[in-house]
């Protein structure tokens, strides 16, 4: 009997996120002043958060444009790959376990004619950008700040995506010895699902290939870098719409404490979670638990509208498709156990 068919481990698995979310809502909320709580809601100035939701509009619009040069050939135009990342995020946001990453490939692959391979391979580069950007911002500012336990932490997370992109880069430098290696055993082999991994390997391969290539990885660092920016500056207006007083450093400690938070498996969009820990990144730096924790809600918030409003509405008009996704993943589990 494989684990998957365990029915108990079947349901430790899905019960665990929601129950790692329930403990972070508690240790969040946990000796909170509701009416001090209340207090620091009610006290936002419209101004300034009326400009972190048109900053973080904005930093999505710019992260579309970094998605189609993370394709080896130009095959998304703009509003293509506008439509299908926010429906992807908007999909993070009400699945479990990132899985409008696999909406998004499947969306990605419908529009650009690539396979769902491929697509998902522009995806994990993306991640992994992303990781290794908001690794650097974090030491080259906030690495002193903060909690020193709650540092080493994120350090390691910094590091692990450090290494993750020097492994990559290691395969795809050589990828000629991998695919020539594999090749030679899937001949031996010679077997249908032998035949199918490899070629599913080669196209993953291919879509990772940007990275490897200073041509095509320069603007995908460029607009990482604005894209980070532009986020860092989410968060300085979040801090001064609640009149907190965080120097620059401690708004990208904020920064890189809520995404990388976020990478624990939870609840969908990691609710509880960033609260938790974000909010004890920002009582480390000596920022009160109420204002703290009004300030992570305030910032989970304009994430979930940003790309809500338009992720639902793009949903509806690709209903079907995300329909025919479902039953295939459902096909795919059912056959799996």
């Amino acid at each position: 009997m494989s684990l998957s068919s365990n029915p108990v481990i079947r349901i430790t698995l899905r019960l665990a996120p929601w129950l790692i979310t329930l403990v972070a809502l508690y240790g969040a909320f946990r000796g909170v002043d509701w009416n001090t709580l209340l207090q620091h809601m009610g006290s936002a100035q419209p101004t300034w958060l009326c400009l972190a939701v048109a900053l973080t509009c904005l930093s999505y619009l710019m992260r579309s444009r970094r998605w189609q040069s993370l394709f080896p050939k130009p095959t998304l135009d703009f509003i293509q790959a506008a439509r299908v990342l926010v429906l992807g995020f908007f999909m993070n946001n009400v699945l479990p376990a990132r899985a409008g990453e696999l909406v998004r490939a499947h969306m990605g692959s419908r529009t650009s004619g690539e396979s769902r391979t491929l697509v998902l391979a522009t995806i994990a580069s993306e991640r992994l950008v992303d990781g290794l950007t908001l690794s650097v911002f974090f030491v080259v500012f906030s690495f002193h700040l903060g909690d020193a336990r709650l540092s080493e932490n994120l350090s390691y997370v910094a590091l692990l995506f450090a290494g993750a992109t020097a492994a990559v880069i290691a395969t795809l430098l050589m990828r000629r010895q991998l695919l020539n290696t594999v090749g030679k055993l899937n001949a031996r082999i010679n077997h249908n699902a032998s035949h199918y991994v490899f070629g599913k390997l080669q196209v993953f391969l291919e879509g990772l290939s940007p990275l490897c290539s200073l041509r095509q990885f320069l603007p995908v660092a460029l607009w990482s870098l604005v894209i980070w920016s532009i986020e860092l500056f989410v968060y300085v207006t979040v801090t001064w719409a609640f009149g907190a007083h965080l120097s620059l450093s401690e708004c990208v400690l904020f920064m890189v404490a809520v995404n990388f938070s976020s990478l624990i498996p939870s609840a969908p969009g990691a609710i509880g979670v960033i609260e938790a820990i974000a909010t004890s990144v920002l009582v480390s730096v000596g920022i009160p638990k109420e204002l703290a924790l009004t300030m992570v809600i305030a910032q989970h918030i304009i994430q979930y509208l940003v790309v809500g409003i338009p992720g639902a509405i793009i949903m509806l008009t690709w209903k079907a498709s995300i329909r025919a996704i479902q039953d295939d993943t459902t096909e795919a589990l059912t056959s799996r156990c």
